[in-house]
């Protein structure tokens, strides 16, 4: 899915950052950087995407492909997680992902927000619901009252993988096509959230496939280069 049909899954595109249509109607400052903008490793690239929302660098982990999940602030930067959340004003968060699904959750007055990094391992361990515990244990938001979005991952049509991770997922998370096995972690991500409460009509994971377009995300599975897009969240908003 190239960059001129993202409207037709709920993302639209300028300056080389993607935004999620029900984020931009609440007015919270978020994208997800292409590869027009650059490998985001470099922390002068990341202070770019960040200006460009009218944000300061944001905070960003050391992932390790598991669940666990830190609240957003300085002293937490650099630690490793693969989510963060966010309840405050004032601080920007980030996760990098490369076929990896970054996941958008938000609440519906835009007060609290989370953004979380989830493969296939962190999948398997349910980070979609743990980030929903999370926002219930933390900040007593119910499920109920959640959004979310998944950014542009590695799709069922290319994201090809061993019978090894039959014992990872049910048998509804693998599409089986000319006698291989492909990993559908957005059919995954979308059960988990929808398990976990989170309304069905609220939840969109139908985002662009990493893999099958090169011109416009990296892909770590297609390129085997350690070079990262951004999925950057805040929950400042824009002046009125």
């Amino acid at each position: 899915m190239p960059l001129s049909e993202l409207i037709a899954v709920g993302w639209t595109e300028k300056d080389g950052l993607l935004r999620e249509t029900r984020l931009s109607a609440l007015g919270l400052r978020h994208g997800f950087t292409t590869r027009r903008f650059g490998n985001m490793k470099s922390p002068e690239l990341r202070e770019k995407a960040a200006g460009l929302l009218g944000l300061t660098a944001p905070l960003t982990l050391k992932q390790v492909h598991a669940t666990a999940i830190l609240d957003a602030a300085v002293e937490n930067a650099g630690k490793e997680a693969d989510g963060w959340l966010l309840s405050k004003p004032g601080l920007s968060i980030a996760v990098y992902v490369a076929d990896c699904v970054p996941l958008f959750l938000w609440s519906d007055d835009g007060k609290a927000a989370g953004v979380f990094h989830a493969g296939w391992r962190g999948t398997a361990r349910g980070m979609a619901k743990a980030a929903v515990s999370a926002f219930r244990e933390r900040l007593g938001i119910t499920a109920s009252r959640l959004s979310a979005a998944a950014g542009p991952h590695a799709g069922a049509c290319c994201y090809k993988v061993g019978p090894d991770l039959e014992k990872e997922f049910p048998a509804s998370a693998f599409v089986r096509r000319d006698g291989a096995l492909y990993l559908d972690l957005a059919a995954q991500t979308r059960r988990q959230l929808i398990e976990a409460g989170v309304p069905a009509v609220n939840v969109d994971v139908s985002a662009p496939c990493t893999i099958s377009n090169p011109d416009d995300y990296f892909s770590f599975r297609r390129d085997k280069q350690d070079a990262r897009m951004l999925a950057l969240l805040s929950t400042d908003r824009w002046p009125s």
